[in-house]
């Protein structure tokens, strides 16, 4: 906008200068010849020294309105944030380094290098507790691959969207239950599938009509599949990515082929998630970087970097932005 404005500006000065030129010309001159420098109006210049220097103020302004203010300026001034994740492989976790890792905090990360922010600290809460934590200042973004929903987006500030994946559920190793996705469940009354609290599958599930006593709600997701070995519970819930990644460190147990849920009207949709803040500022400064790696492929280049996530999650994200999950 400012070069615009800028330009337009310089284009009518230009024009103003040029018209009133033609006229102190024709004034000044003898016999249809053009007049000489000293004939033309001293005012006439200051007019135009005049324009460049709105110009320049012009550009000031401008140059200033972007300058970081609030919670950003604080953030770049000390050259760190603290984020939230629930220790979920692969979307946001602390590794045995201690260092804050998975496909969310490592595309925030990158993101938060353009503006000036080089060091990540991680808080690790159940997923449930994410946006209570958020709102209560305990971290200041949340970086584990959230799925954005309209009933979340009406209590924090979400970026638009960088993956999108299908679900999965997590069975005993051969599938003794026949389970393929979600309305299967209610096809097989004995059969207890475990949940994380907080997350999108508590919805999908009731959407899905899953009687209750059929659900088991746990506060991390590693005691979803403690239970599943155990015999304690017959089904896990989760991302394609989650489900895969748990099956694959674990014996005894299979993931069935993804597959994306339907709402209470039979409407397919599609879990994709983003990064979430409490402060409106820094989400859209973080947006507009964001959306610059989305079109340049640096998403694509860090999020393909992990085995379970394709070219296809990311294109799908590419395709849409928040609006898209907010009416």
């Amino acid at each position: 906008m400012r070069s615009t404005t800028t330009r337009s500006r310089w284009q009518r000065s230009a024009a103003l200068v040029a018209g009133l030129a033609m006229i102190a010309a024709a004034c000044g001159a003898d016999d249809g010849d053009v007049g000489d420098e000293d004939d033309i109006d001293p005012g006439l210049e200051e007019e135009t020294d005049e324009v460049e220097t709105d110009d320049e103020a012009t550009e000031d302004d401008a140059a200033a309105d972007t300058e970081a203010t609030g919670l950003l300026a604080e953030l770049q001034e000390a050259g760190s944030v603290t984020v939230g994740v629930a220790n979920e492989v692969p979307f946001g976790y602390v590794g045995d380094d201690g260092e804050v890792t998975g496909i969310a905090p490592d595309v925030a990360s990158a993101v938060l290098a353009e503006l000036g922010i080089e060091e990540m600290d991680a808080q690790v809460v159940e997923f449930g507790e994410l946006i209570g934590g958020l709102q209560a200042g305990q971290f200041d973004m949340i970086t584990a691959g959230m799925y954005i929903t309209p009933e979340r987006a009406e209590q924090i500030f979400f970026s638009d969207p960088d993956y999108c994946i299908p679900e999965s559920l997590a069975v005993e190793e051969g599938n003794p239950f026949d389970i393929v996705d979600y309305s299967s469940l209610v096809d097989n009354p004995d059969v207890t599938v475990a949940v994380a609290s907080g997350t999108v599958e508590v919805d999908y599930l009731d959407d899905a009509g899953v009687p209750d006593e059929q659900v088991e709600v746990f506060g991390d997701i590693d005691g979803m599949y403690r239970a599943l070995e155990a015999g304690e519970v017959d089904v896990v819930t989760g991302t394609a990515a989650t489900v895969q990644t748990q099956v694959a460190a674990r014996d005894g147990m299979e993931a069935v082929p993804g597959f994306f849920p339907v709402d209470e009207d039979g409407n397919e949709v599609f879990p994709c998630g983003g990064h979430g803040f409490a402060d409106e500022d820094f989400r859209d400064a973080f947006n507009d970087v964001l959306n610059q790696f989305r079109e340049d492929g640096t998403t694509m280049e860090i999020i393909t970097a992990y085995d379970d996530f394709t070219e296809d999650d990311v294109e799908l994200a590419n395709t849409l932005t928040l609006e898209d999950f907010t009416g």
